[in-house]
């Protein structure tokens, strides 16, 4: 009777922990990312998220002339991300270039914290500046205002339009684990439940004959 008590409990205990600690060491504190965005004569910015993308708390900020705004976005887990900032057309007045691209790359660092690496790109070039800058032009097609890179690229075909949004797919593998686990955990605790429910009627079934001989 006691080893069929101490062999359920010894169960129960494996279920709880095998089941709840996966999931409560792999929560990772969530990580602000920022981009920062500059428009000449101000302007309001738009953020695009592509699926499957975590979206900022703000999809558009004002920026104002001569200053530095950020959009921040929020991760809770690795992966790789992409996000579309470009302007909103005012009056008559449009900005250089079209939109940039914001390539996010969260990974787990020392201590399962979350780190990311930044990159931008001009829709019109491969320069990867630091800031999405965005200068006065007039009309759509006109770049002479843009920032030149420092270094020679090689030319590449200029877009009107933001890329199209991709599915991005996630890495489920690690809850794929967790969950075999809880099942075959879940499989043991009813074997031993039923394994004490046996060895319990029949100490049950024995003393009832010691009784009536």
């Amino acid at each position: 009777m006691k080893k069929a008590t101490l062999s359920l409990l010894a169960g129960v205990l494996t279920l709880v922990t095998l089941c709840l600690f996966p999931f409560s060491a792999s929560a990772m504190e969530p990580l602000t990312v920022s981009i920062p965005v500059e428009i000449e004569g101000g302007g309001t910015a738009i953020v695009i998220s592509e699926v499957n993308c975590p979206v900022p708390k703000e999809s558009s900020i004002e920026v104002n002339n001569g200053t530095t705004e950020n959009i921040n976005i929020v991760f809770t887990e690795p992966g790789d991300y992409t996000y579309t900032i470009q302007t909103k057309k005012k009056n008559e007045t449009y900005y250089a270039p079209n939109f940039y691209t914001a390539s996010i790359s969260v990974m787990t660092g020392k201590k399962d914290k979350l780190t990311a690496t930044v990159v931008l790109t001009k829709s019109d070039s491969s320069y990867k500046p630091d800031v999405c800058s965005f200068t006065r032009s007039k009309s759509p097609s006109d770049r002479s205002s843009e920032t030149k890179p420092t270094h020679p690229v090689a030319p590449t075909k200029p877009s009107k339009d933001p890329p199209v949004s991709r599915p991005k797919t996630g890495d489920d593998n690690m809850l794929d684990i967790y969950l075999m686990i809880c099942i075959a955990a879940s499989g043991g605790l009813f074997t031993l439940s039923l394994i004490y429910f046996i060895s319990t009627n029949r100490m049950i079934a024995q003393k009832k004959r010691e009784s009536i001989q």
